[in-house]
């Protein structure tokens, strides 16, 4: 079992790998390429809109099937063949097709966390969870400083090799998995409707929501625009992007082990947004690189015990034979939230100021975190 979790684990940082490495770059690619701001913004979306799309569907077919290395090697091989397209694109529908086949592969996530907490007991949801999403903040961490190494070398191309090299070790060790018979019962549709009127999974659902508003509509968009306005340099901005993954790796073992058993799940959620808002507020007030810095360390740890929590409702809440569905479902209605935070911080910074934007950012996140303990105190 401890080669199985060993394996998964290095599987899910070179698939995470794959899929980021020529994020940060993306944009700027496309500008080369004589793509407008417009088309930009299309392609650039697709890649939530299919994962909103396809989530569902895929979490209800893995469930069916039992297929969760199949669904896992699906994803790998889907981030290998992006990659490697979009280092040859140059048309719009090229490259519109390669970014869907990395929104589907990164759909499969939902049958990475189930399998990876079939490798623990069911009191060790937590536990199991925490370390799944530290993995994926390992993968991102590498992601981020391959990007940033080549393509401050060699120019924005090649972190794109970079996404194909990894996503070929992804499919290595995806291949090597060992499958895993998990309890499922004949497909019925009764057992959709279930998922869809969980009380834990709506109730997760909504907080995911307004969690991936915050990291979307800040962590990974504007607080480095923010910096590039207080004059950051390209290593400055870096290192920001890089604190707020790397803090996930280096706390989520006392998190996961100590925090997270001491805290009830709401209490854990509610600090949590708390905590958002705090970083939030760095941000607004800030006139130092010192407060984003803090901001994203602070928005690191935030994001790691709320969501570990409400990922473990999902699987402590729902039948083992339904959870690919009702994390398909989890994670399709939290794409509404990396939708819609971008917008909401880009249009109030368009009208008034980022430091105002942030400022409705931190409000919201401070009003959710008083709605935690109504919302999940029965959930323990």
């Amino acid at each position: 079992m401890k080669r199985s979790r060993l394996l998964l684990s290095i599987t899910i940082i070179f698939f995470w790998a794959s899929e980021y490495c020529h994020m940060p770059y993306f944009t700027p690619y496309l500008q080369t390429l004589g793509f407008a701001a417009s088309l930009i913004g299309f392609l650039t979306g697709i890649y939530g809109f299919t994962q909103m799309v396809v989530r569902i569907p895929l979490g209800i077919v893995t469930d069916v099937t039992g297929g969760y290395k199949k669904t896992i090697l699906m994803g790998t091989v889907f981030t290998t063949l992006s990659s490697f397209g979009l280092i040859f694109a140059t048309h719009f529908i090229t490259i519109f097709i390669c970014r869907m086949l990395a929104g589907i592969a990164a759909s499969s996530w939902l049958a990475f966390t189930i399998l990876y907490a079939a490798y623990y007991e069911a009191d060790e949801s937590v536990q199991a969870v925490t370390n799944v999403n530290a993995f994926n903040s390992a993968g991102k961490l590498l992601a981020f400083i391959l990007g940033l190494t080549t393509a401050t070398l060699w120019g924005y191309k090649i972190p794109l090799v970079c996404s194909f090299l990894t996503g070929i070790a992804a499919i290595f060790c995806a291949v090597q998995l060992k499958p895993i018979t998990l309890k499922r019962e004949p497909f019925q549709f009764r057992h959709v409707l279930a998922v869809f009127s969980n009380p834990a999974v709506l109730c997760a659902s909504f907080f995911a929501i307004i969690m991936q508003a915050f990291l979307q509509g800040t962590v990974f968009s504007f607080t480095s625009t923010v910096a590039k306005e207080l004059g950051a340099s390209a290593f400055e901005i870096g290192l920001n992007t890089v604190l707020f993954t790397l803090v996930q790796i280096l706390s989520a073992g006392f998190i996961g082990k100590k925090v997270l058993k001491w805290l009830k799940p709401y209490q854990a959620v509610t600090i949590g947004f708390l905590l958002m808002g705090l970083s939030c507020l760095f941000v607004a007030y800030g006139d130092h690189m010192m407060f984003l810095y803090a901001a994203q360390i602070i928005g690191g740890v935030s994001n790691l015990m709320a969501n570990s929590v409400l990922m473990s409702l999902i699987i402590r809440f729902v039948p083992q034979e339904n959870q690919s569905t009702a994390m398909g479902l989890f994670q399709a209605l939290y794409g509404i939230g990396m939708t819609i935070g971008p917008v909401m911080t880009g249009q109030i910074a368009s009208v008034s100021t980022y430091s105002m934007a942030y400022l409705v950012m931190g409000i919201m996140t401070l009003v959710t975190a008083a709605l935690a303990p109504v919302m999940l105190r029965k959930m323990n």
